[in-house]
């Protein structure tokens, strides 16, 4: 399907792509910058082509995080959060193709937390969270991921939302597909499993 962008916040449209790059009201490229404590830099890109489709796999992206802030639901005392952004494999490593890493390297996914007003991560709304995105946004992937890997034994959950490749000029095909992972370990495939305790 032929994707149709604000013009106003269209990468296309700027005169140069770097972290100030509008892709929404409010929101930045530098947004998607890495997460909370490991931030990256445009830097190591210097090709501007690169940039450009970097920018409007993100707008696809901050799109999700429009649609978020401007809910006034069930979760409005809430926040997504990024907690992995653009990923920069270290030298000399080769990504393997359809990977999130991979994804996360060309700007088709982000891993989102979602944050109670306590701020801490909202481990028991994550689920109905992630069964709210599948059932409002558009996406090529969600992936729901548990992780029992913090020093404390606490379960920690976060949502993958992984965007088509935007084909020029603004071309993308969704996939629809859902999948639940537990510490790296695919749990389920076309549904959502949700995870309560370690």
């Amino acid at each position: 399907m032929i994707y149709t962008p604000d013009p106003q916040y269209n990468p296309v449209n700027q005169a140069e792509i770097t972290a100030r790059t509008k892709l929404a009201p409010g929101i930045t490229m530098a947004k998607f910058l890495g997460g909370y404590g490991d931030r990256v830099t445009l830097d190591h890109i210097a090709d501007k082509q690169t940039r450009l489709q970097l920018a409007k796999q993100y707008y696809l992206q901050a799109q999700v995080v429009k649609f978020i802030a401007d809910n006034t639901g069930e979760y409005e005392n809430y926040r997504m959060v990024v907690a992995e952004g653009l990923y920069r494999p270290p030298n000399g490593v080769t990504l393997k193709k359809d990977s999130v890493n991979y994804f996360l390297s060309t700007g088709q996914a982000v891993v989102y937390e979602l944050i109670d007003e306590n701020g801490d991560n909202a481990v028991s709304k994550t689920f109905d969270f992630a069964v709210y995105l599948k059932d409002t946004i558009k996406y090529n992937k969600i992936i729901l991921d548990y992780d029992s890997y913090d020093p404390n034994d606490e379960l920690n959950a976060q949502i993958i939302i992984i965007q088509p490749e935007v084909r020029p000029p603004w071309i993308v095909d969704y996939k629809m597909e859902i999948e639940t992972r537990f510490n790296n370990y695919v749990q389920s495939t076309n549904e959502f499993v949700e995870v309560l305790e370690i």
